[in-house]
């Protein structure tokens, strides 16, 4: 579902690098990616998250911990 992304050595117009960008990984997300089931945990947690948004803290987010 999620995909790491690393950083390639070119400069922008806007962004640029003296250390050709070493150490900048972001996450992006796939929906393509994962099996069938991978995607139904995700929807269920995402449900989950969203029906107890107002009494669960961030750090209980299980859709952010099964990255």
């Amino acid at each position: 579902m999620w995909r790491l992304k690393i950083a390639e050595g070119e400069d922008g117009p806007y962004l640029y690098s003296t250390n050709n960008y070493v150490g900048r990984q972001t996450w992006k997300f796939d929906p393509e990616a994962g099996t069938t089931e991978e995607h139904a945990q995700v929807e269920a947690a995402r449900q989950h998250f969203y029906d107890h948004r107002h009494q669960v803290k961030p750090c209980g987010d299980l859709l952010w911990r099964m990255q």
